[in-house]
């Protein structure tokens, strides 16, 4: 039995599903931080959280399943393995930056700035993710982080309130992105 041809509904690539599932993740990880800040150990807000996520990450699962069955595209060997290794250069840029940041701050002494370097870095991190994936709405996403951060340098002080809000904020921006990108994908 043959099956029917399926036409692709989206000019983004399966994989680009799985930046659900990482968003998901982290994007529960920022918002168990603000429950935390804001509620203490509250164990149904943070098992509502985990359990959102993990309906999420399935979502993004289910989604990459679907799209790789159905995509017909013949893909460009060499541009997969470009988009790949620019992955891996963002990734470790990011994860560089981040690390250096805490290192430095916590050196010279700048402790309460290390949440917002570290949401700074991760904003600016989809800047060069949007070009790399062709997917313009991690251009919104690295507006909106580097919002954020540079709000809380500014304004944002060393009590729960503030803490918790600039978590929650970092959280619902990667939730966000995380459901226009399964939406788009």
């Amino acid at each position: 039995m043959q099956r029917p041809a399926v036409t692709q509904t989206s000019p983004y690539h399966p994989s680009m599903a799985l930046g659900g599932i990482f968003l998901s993740l982290f994007g529960a990880t920022w918002l168990c931080g603000a429950g935390y800040e804001y509620a203490g150990p509250n164990l149904p807000l943070l098992a509502t959280i985990v359990i959102i996520s993990l309906l999420m990450t399935a979502w993004a699962v289910a989604t990459f399943r679907a799209r790789r069955r159905s995509f017909t595209g013949t893909g460009d060997a060499a541009a997969g393995k470009r988009v790949r290794k620019g992955f891996m250069i963002v990734n470790a840029v990011q994860w560089s930056g981040i690390g250096l940041a805490v290192l430095l701050l916590n050196l010279t002494g700048h402790v309460a700035w290390i949440m917002p370097a570290v949401i700074l870095v991760v904003g600016l991190h989809f800047f060069p993710l949007a070009k790399l994936m062709r997917y313009s709405g991690y251009n919104l996403t690295a507006l909106a982080l580097v919002l954020v951060a540079v709000l809380t340098f500014l304004f944002g002080g060393s009590g729960n309130a503030s803490i918790a809000l600039t978590l929650l904020a970092t959280g619902a921006i990667l939730w966000l992105t995380a459901v226009a990108l399964l939406r788009t994908v």
